[in-house]
């Protein structure tokens, strides 16, 4: 003949159980999502919104550089010369300010930047300059 066991469940200790697999799964989803919006600060959102600008210095003139930042990622570099010198006494300049732009909008960074040979100089200064805005729009 078998004998009925009655299980006896302390309401405290039912209390404490409860609560601990509350917290466990609070923590999980906390982890969880903090994780998550951690691998998105990566790609998005280095930067604060805005357009930034530095100085280039030209021989005895200078260009401005800016940079728009629009949702915390680049969106675009140009350089500009009121006085048009560039164009006409630094041709280079202008044509590794374009491949400069390119690279660093396309990379989210003045890192890894390669251009020709013949614009080292002239693309290093237009780095110079895209950094300097970077760290003023830097969080």
């Amino acid at each position: 003949m078998r004998h009925t066991r009655f299980v006896v469940v302390k309401m405290r200790e039912l209390l404490k159980t409860a609560l601990f697999a509350v917290l466990g799964v609070i923590i999980v989803v906390g982890l969880i999502t903090f994780f998550l919006r951690m691998g998105d600060g990566e790609s998005a959102g280095l930067y604060r919104d805005g357009t930034y600008e530095a100085e280039l210095p030209l021989g005895q003139g200078t260009a401005s550089v800016s940079v728009e930042i629009k949702d915390g990622r680049i969106a675009d570099v140009t350089v500009t010369d009121e006085a048009e010198t560039v164009s006409v006494m630094y041709p280079m300049v202008e044509d590794a300010a374009e491949e400069v732009a390119q690279q660093v909008v396309q990379n989210q960074s003045v890192e890894n930047i390669t251009v020709a040979d013949t614009h080292t100089y002239s693309a290093q200064a237009v780095l110079d300059a895209v950094s300097a805005c970077l760290e003023d729009a830097a969080k």
